[in-house]
């Protein structure tokens, strides 16, 4: 609908308002436009309004006017010019043209002088209100009050001060329908002219329009922003290219990510902006896209490893007409992995607790490690807390806010270390991951990556694995690309390296190359001195878990505690604190209150056996109930210790995992042991 055109409604009220004045239903007209006139003499008498007055005295000072006028800023920018255009329409033939806004108020008045004079003297001048309530019934207040065109001449009007004029509006409406005020055009007689309403009316839609315009541009232009400042502040890279390849966006992060300026490059085909073959191309040509699938491609800046997602825009026909390609490099990736998995290191130097001159020693040898990013090599028995110094290191090291990646080379089956240490690709072997699999050494890349009980590895991946320490690249099981990594490598072993190389069993050239720094961290039974600290410390940390905060060690019970050997060293010392105090109901521990192999070792009093006990001893059990507690047995002897129990039974550990696997037995349900090498316990 074009400026000039008229809505249904205001074409049926200029028709009627011909038919009013210029035809002979004027008199006898019951409804339309004489009704507007009807009901607004109505609302005037019911106000209250004086049909010899007229004259409104309600007129802002300039100062408010002016706020007014700023408030409806808006609309007078739009409105003046079109009633300036529409002035020239009507110049010299005694005409005034108003603009109201909602409330009434005159914001703006253009027309002939004289005319502009006869209005001042009724008043209606830029800061009078001119509402019924305080003139009667014009075109302005029925307007306002209808929110239909009208047009009020000579006697319809209620007060006796504007019988000398003839008046038409229309209502000027936002986008969203509300009325912003009325256009209005005044002239002295009191005959209307056929066309002026249809002028007026014309000239609000304009505005309308114009209003419509601006609001669908500054929606779009706000619209254009909000989705700026999401692409801009995203920290993927967002590219898209139109059908033949030419860059027609990309954010600054994709600049970044490929080396390049991301407002130069715009118009610039795609294959131009970088030195390898673009994957996008194929979209292109295929008008297939992907999610979230991995890439890695071969540039002069190195290896490019991205996580990519291409969507292909079609117009309505269903032709290409662009791709929308979304890219993700991918040590993003691993870090929100490692931040949802908890990959990261929780202890630090000031967790270690000992002041045994061993021990002291470890650390230092362990902060001066950290400060470096060579290997290093921590070797101890099992529950020493060999995992506990690999996080302190880390936490101390450059890397400390990359990954902390841990890996136990004697839990996993040896036919697939190899994949869990490199990864592996699709298809590289039975029961792989249709996507194929990252590895360790990948997830771990900016940070460190321990390798516990590294001892147990086979002599082939070993190879692999010195060669990824002398490269710093790796492949992946069934791949052919390289993958650059940067992991700071931490090895820890129970067994003694040194002997196993000079056995064979061991590779000495990566042997020597995780041996950069060697830190032993020595068993409990060789720092006893530490004992009571310990002791006091894991009273109070279980305590406070327990509610039992107030506990006390009687020194009979300490000597015992001190004078126990200890072969889960340090976790098999917390297990038993924490098990003698759930049981105990006073703030005291005592010997009694030590677990029966203790007592029993150190010649402590034991109770009398039970009738339960005793018929305990004569109980036949089954050959795997047997082996059950055979495996039970021999690793509460060794405090958990997998390597030793495994000897003490004449098998192999992997035969030893199995068989706890087959039982459900968990080393942290035993006496003098409470789980694995990697449980963070606190020495």
């Amino acid at each position: 609908m074009s400026a000039l055109e008229l809505r249904p409604d205001e074409q049926r009220v200029e028709r009627e308002l011909d038919a009013h004045w210029f035809g002979p239903a004027r008199a006898e007209s019951s409804g339309g436009a004489p009704d507007l006139i009807t009901a607004s003499w109505e609302r005037c008498r019911a106000l209250g309004v004086d049909p010899e007055g007229g004259i409104s005295t309600v007129i802002l000072p300039p100062d408010e006017l002016e706020k007014r006028r700023t408030a409806s800023s808006r609309l007078l920018r739009v409105a003046e010019p079109l009633m300036s255009s529409l002035y020239e329409v009507v110049a010299g033939s005694g005409h005034v043209i108003v603009l109201v806004d909602s409330d009434g108020y005159v914001l703006s008045a253009t027309g002939d002088p004289s005319v502009l004079e006869s209005a001042r003297a009724v008043n209606f001048v830029p800061g009078v209100r001119w509402t019924e309530r305080l003139v009667g019934t014009t075109a302005i207040g029925i307007a306002l009050a209808s929110g239909r065109p009208a047009q009020v001449a000579g006697e319809e009007h209620f007060c006796r001060a504007h019988r000398a004029w003839t008046c038409s509006a229309a209502p000027i409406r936002d986008p969203a329908g509300g009325v912003l005020g009325a256009l209005n055009v005044s002239g002295l007689g009191t005959r209307p002219h056929r066309h002026t309403l249809g002028m007026v009316v014309a000239t609000a839609r304009a505005i309308e329009n114009q209003l419509g315009v601006e609001k669908a541009l500054a929606d779009l232009a706000l619209a254009s922003k909000y989705q700026a400042a999401i692409v801009e502040h995203i920290s993927d890279g967002l590219l898209t290219v139109d059908a033949e390849g030419r860059v027609t966006y990309m954010n600054s992060a994709g600049g970044r990510i490929l080396g390049v300026d991301h407002k130069a490059v715009v118009g610039q085909h795609v294959s131009d902006i970088v030195d390898f073959r673009p994957v996008i191309l194929n979209v292109i040509k295929t008008g297939e896209g992907y999610i979230d699938r991995e890439f890695v491609v071969n540039s002069k800046r190195g290896a490019l490893h991205f996580i990519k997602s291409a969507v292909p825009i079609r117009d309505e026909h269903g032709r290409l007409t662009g791709v929308v390609d979304v890219f993700r490099e991918i040590r993003r990736v691993r870090r929100l992995v490692h931040y949802m998995v908890g990959a990261f290191a929780n202890f630090t130097f000031d967790d270690i607790i000992g002041d045994a001159p061993a021990m002291r020693e470890a650390k230092r040898l362990a902060e001066t490690a950290a400060k470096t990013s060579s290997n290093v090599l921590i070797l101890g028995e099992s529950g020493t807390g060999k995992e506990m110094f690999a996080q302190a290191i880390h936490n101390a090291s450059a890397v400390k806010d990359g990954p902390f990646v841990a890996i136990n080379c004697a839990a996993i089956p040896r036919e697939l270390v190899e994949s869990e240490l490199f990864g592996y690709e699709k298809g590289a072997f039975t029961g792989a991951r249709a996507s194929g699999h990252p590895g360790k050494f990948e997830l771990a890349s900016g940070g460190t990556i321990l390798l516990d009980e590294i001892g147990e590895m086979s002599l082939d991946v070993q190879a692999k694995l010195l060669r990824v320490l002398q490269e710093r690249r790796i492949t992946r099981v069934g791949g052919d690309v390289v993958l650059p990594v940067d992991a700071r490598v931490v090895a820890a072993s129970n067994r003694d390296l040194a002997h196993d190389v000079a056995e064979g069993n061991f590779r000495q050239d990566l042997y020597y190359r995780l041996n950069v720094f060697t830190i032993t961290v020595p068993p409990l039974r060789e720092r006893k001195s530490d004992i009571p600290i310990l002791v006091r410390h894991f009273l109070e940390k279980v305590g406070r878990k327990l509610g039992k905060e107030s506990v006390k060690v009687t020194p009979q019970a300490m000597n015992i505690l001190v004078g126990h050997d200890w072969p889960g060293n340090v976790r098999e010392l917390e297990n038993v604190v924490e098990r003698t105090l759930a049981v105990i109901s006073g703030d005291t521990l005592d010997v009694e209150h030590l677990p029966g192999y203790l007592r029993e070792r150190h010649g402590a009093p034991q109770g009398a056996p039970d009738q339960a006990s005793a018929t305990a001893a004569l109980e036949v059990w089954s050959l795997a109930e047997a082996e059950r507690r055979a495996v039970e047995a021999a690793l509460a002897a060794y405090g958990g210790n997998v390597s030793r129990a495994a000897k003490a039974l004449g098998i192999s550990r992997n035969t030893l995992y199995c068989k706890m696997r087959k039982f459900g037995i968990s080393t942290g349900d035993l006496p003098g042991a409470i789980g694995g090498e990697a449980t963070g316990v606190v020495i």
